[in-house]
């Protein structure tokens, strides 16, 4: 099973060192600055196929020699999971970059899409030795240490990890990368397990919600759709999991991805969903859980650790059904 750990972070610091790349290179000229700034466009847009053609176009332009193209199409390819495109993509940037500080950026995009990718330990080795690279061809962004000491962590090299995070705080890091090495160095199995992300947001009932409040709960969240069929469906099966466990054990949020707000309330109402709703306009939680389809169901323990991720429905097995074995499982939820 692929490892989804950390996806929000990662991606946000392959656009971060992405975006600070280009806001350093010469600008192009011409023909290949329109393709160029298209494909800019198209990425803040998170329209990936777009910008994979506009980057290959500017490319074609360079004798596909244009490491800012290669370093382009590797990102969207990773945003997309398109991960053997991606890490094609990284090794033509690490190529064709022109001094240390492109290829430290390009070896550091390879480690973040063999982290994203890994299924044993063997990925996690190499996106090791990938982060190493980076953080040794600029050791003065912290981010490659921070991407460094994770890697090791989550391969349980805690020693060699607090190094890393320490030379990662060092490094004039952002608040965010500060953050999240402090967080780290407290607590090493962060690095190991699939924490979910913090989040703060307004429900439907006017209440804030934060992830710590449901500190030694189980909770569900149910990222859906009003125009989502099988998320309209499955409104009976959430309701059978809210009568079955008490609210003082278990919490349901369901985390729409409407765009009406009318026709949420709307649908809401009607349906008598009277649990924890909120309508994720900017996407603030879509993307924090790195959710790509609807609808999605993650079961997060009472330690804030996502324990199991479903997307789809199943007309042979009920959503309850397949949380079962999962939430059965949960200490929270003992007798």
């Amino acid at each position: 099973m692929k490892c989804r750990f950390g996806a929000l972070f990662l991606a946000c610091l392959v656009l971060v060192v992405f975006s600070s790349f280009f806001a350093l290179a010469d600008p192009p000229s011409g023909a290949f600055s329109d393709q160029i700034e298209s494909a800019r466009r198209a990425m803040s847009a998170k329209r990936y196929h777009d910008a994979i053609s506009a980057f290959k176009k500017a490319n074609k332009l360079q004798g596909d020699a244009c490491y800012q193209c290669w370093l382009g199409i590797a990102a969207s390819n990773l945003q997309m999971a398109e991960y053997k495109q991606a890490l094609q993509a990284a090794d033509r940037a690490i190529v064709t970059a022109k001094d240390d500080a492109g290829r430290a950026v390009a070896h550091n995009l390879k480690g973040n899409i063999l982290t994203s990718s890994a299924d044993g330990p063997k990925d996690l080795s190499a996106a090791e030795e990938e982060y190493r690279a980076a953080s040794q061809l600029n050791p003065g962004l912290a981010v490659y240490h921070l991407n460094y000491a994770t890697a090791m962590l989550r391969q349980s090299k805690d020693e060699t990890a607090r190094k890393e995070l320490e030379a990662c705080l060092a490094a004039a890091p952002s608040e965010e990368q500060a953050r999240q090495a402090r967080m780290l160095l407290a607590d090493p199995r962060r690095g190991r397990e699939n924490f979910a992300p913090d989040f703060k947001v307004k429900l439907l009932s006017g209440e804030f919600a934060t992830l710590q409040q449901f500190s030694g709960k189980v909770l569900v969240m149910d990222f859906w759709a009003t125009w989502c069929p099988p998320c309209r469906e499955s409104v009976p099966e959430l309701k059978q999991l809210t009568k079955k466990y008490p609210a003082e054990k278990l919490i349901l949020i369901s985390v729409s991805a409407d765009e009406d707000d009318g026709a949420w309330r709307d649908f809401v109402s009607k349906k008598h969903m009277d649990w924890l709703q909120y309508r994720d306009s900017d996407h603030q939680l879509v993307d924090a859980f790195g959710v790509h389809a609807f609808p999605t169901y993650l079961v997060i323990d009472g330690d804030g650790i996502i324990r199991q991720r479903i997307t789809g429905l199943n007309p042979q097995e009920s959503v309850v059904r397949r949380l079962r074995a999962t939430l059965e499982s949960m200490p929270q939820l003992g007798k």
